[in-house]
């Protein structure tokens, strides 16, 4: 009975909203104006009748107001939508296009940098990659963890504390930039001899790196906010961002290469001015208290945290996981063909680079959808975004390896067209690598939905035993018995292994908590 009340509220107060839209802007309007001295302005120019009158009046005003406002932010929730096939892969797509857009203007950094520069500057730039990936990784580590408990807190209707712990989070994060800056500039000879840096890249890579740590907050918020853009149910605003980054980004290469001769610090302060952009536009977007999300006073609770790193911390896991993979790439090319060998595996990172930011951008754009509605307890949408979420993944990886394998020696030549030695031990990398992504789109769903239901502790464990289990073993003994052909073929066989053991936890953990 209580509950049949409820829907008939909010079903009333919805028609009157659609039915009167200038009374809810002036209830609103008048939200923002009732304060104590207007009361105190009433009560002087008034008799006590006419004063209690309209004092009653202005308090039920805010009350109902306040109750509508309530009710349009969670009515007007895009995760609350029913999905289809059509509408929910729409719905990810700004998040595709964000990623991959973003994933492209990183990859034009290179080009220019291998045609304009030289390529030991192409070489020092995946040097220095290792640590840019645990700075991106901590960024996204807070926005995918933090997400998916707003999302799932938004779905059971608890938005004061979901705004508040957005803004904890916002704020813990550029402390942590802080610090990370602070290490970086101290340690920084250390650090980049430490990665492999040779007395010929070490200039390079010194003069790029710490332009990039100068900017590391714009990064972290750019990382942050493309995760929360999802949640507010706005992934255009975040498409909208990187693409105007990533114009500037091309832009910029081009006019501190080409125009200005600045070399590789050309491209550095390129990627942190065009960063800035997203970060900015997420400061403004989210200041606004009219979103579902907005940015608020935080009361302080570290166990949010705490559960936020924990539950994103598979998503740093797998930053570090291909910062490792880079640095244990870069040493065994090195050591087998030198800075040549470095600039190859340079080129197959951007690759990968690109062809997992398609499966990742369509994964974190469901996945708030799915941690709603696992708030919201709501099964049949699960399973059915489930289903549709693999099935979409499938012709994804079918038509990344088939594009892999039919434009790679155009994809390659776009790089190394003066050098036929790059040219060809990249084309042989990027033909095997090429076989890698008919599961990698699956596993990095599946990564992902364990985070969407708070259960980021496997999705870690999973990453962990994938590099240091299955990839490190292998890149360390490989190389040595068939040379660089035990470098490519690591990732390939990694990601088959790895794919029998997340379907099978998968499948243990949707049993046992009966989400479907």
């Amino acid at each position: 009975m209580i509950v049949t009340k409820k829907l008939s509220c909010v079903s009333n107060i919805t028609q009157i909203l659609e039915k009167s839209q200038k009374l809810t802007k002036f209830l609103s309007k008048k939200l923002n104006i009732i304060s104590r001295a207007e009361i105190l302005f009433f009560y002087r120019q008034s008799s006590y009748l006419r004063h209690l009158w309209r004092f009653l009046f202005f308090t039920i005003l805010r009350y109902n107001t306040e109750k509508i406002r309530k009710v349009t932010k969670m009515t007007n929730n895009n995760l609350a939508k029913n999905f289809n096939a059509k509408t929910l892969f729409l719905f990810a797509l700004p998040t595709m296009i964000m990623m991959l857009f973003e994933s492209l203007y990183s990859i034009v950094d290179g080009i220019f940098v291998a045609r304009l520069v030289n390529i030991n500057a192409f070489a020092s730039i995946n040097i220095v990659m290792p640590v840019i990936l645990f700075l991106m990784g901590t960024g996204t580590m807070f926005g995918v963890g933090g997400s998916a408990i707003i999302a799932k807190k938004m779905g059971e209707k608890r938005y004061e504390e979901a705004n508040s712990d957005f803004s904890m989070i916002t704020i813990t994060l550029l402390i942590i930039s802080l610090i990370d800056i602070l290490i970086g500039f101290v340690f920084m000879d250390e650090i980049l001899e430490w990665l492999g840096a040779t007395e010929v890249l070490m200039p390079y890579a010194k003069s790029y790196f710490q332009i990039i740590l100068f900017g590391l907050l714009v990064f972290m918020g750019q990382f942050l906010f493309q995760s929360f853009f999802i949640v507010a149910g706005e992934p255009k605003m975040g498409l909208i961002a990187v693409l105007g980054a990533g114009i500037t980004n091309i832009i910029l290469d081009y006019i501190f290469m080409a125009w200005f001769g600045m070399g590789i610090e050309g491209a550095a302060y390129a990627t942190v001015i065009s960063s800035a952009i997203p970060t900015v536009m997420g400061i403004i977007f989210f200041f606004n208290p009219k979103r579902t999300l907005s940015f608020t006073l935080p009361k302080w609770n570290f166990k949010i945290i705490k559960k936020s790193s924990i539950n994103g911390s598979s998503a740093l896991v797998n930053f570090l996981a291909t910062g490792v993979i880079a640095f244990l790439f870069n040493h065994a090319m090195l050591e087998l063909l030198g800075e040549i060998g470095v600039a190859a595996v340079t080129i197959i990172a951007y690759m990968e680079y690109v062809f997992n930011s398609i499966f990742l951008g369509y994964c974190v754009g469901i996945a708030p959808i799915i941690s709603f509605n696992f708030g919201a307890k709501n099964r049949q949408k699960i399973e059915y975004v489930l289903k549709k979420g693999f099935i979409t993944i499938a012709l994804l990886s079918l038509l990344t390896f088939c594009s892999m394998l039919l434009f790679s020696f155009d994809i390659v030549k776009i790089f190394a067209e003066d050098n036929a030695f790059l040219y060809d031990i990249a084309l042989t990398g990027f033909i095997i690598f090429a076989f890698k992504y008919i599961l990698s789109g699956a596993n990095i769903l599946i990564s992902v939905l364990f985070t969407s239901f708070s259960k980021g502790k496997i999705s870690t464990l999973i990453a962990l035993i994938r590099t240091f289990g299955l990839i490190v073993p292998m890149v360390l003994f490989l190389p040595f018995y068939i040379g660089a052909y035990g470098v490519w073929i690591t990732l390939p066989i990694a990601e088959f292994i790895v794919f029998f053991v997340e379907l099978f936890l998968f499948n243990k953990i949707i049993k046992e908590r009966k989400i479907i």
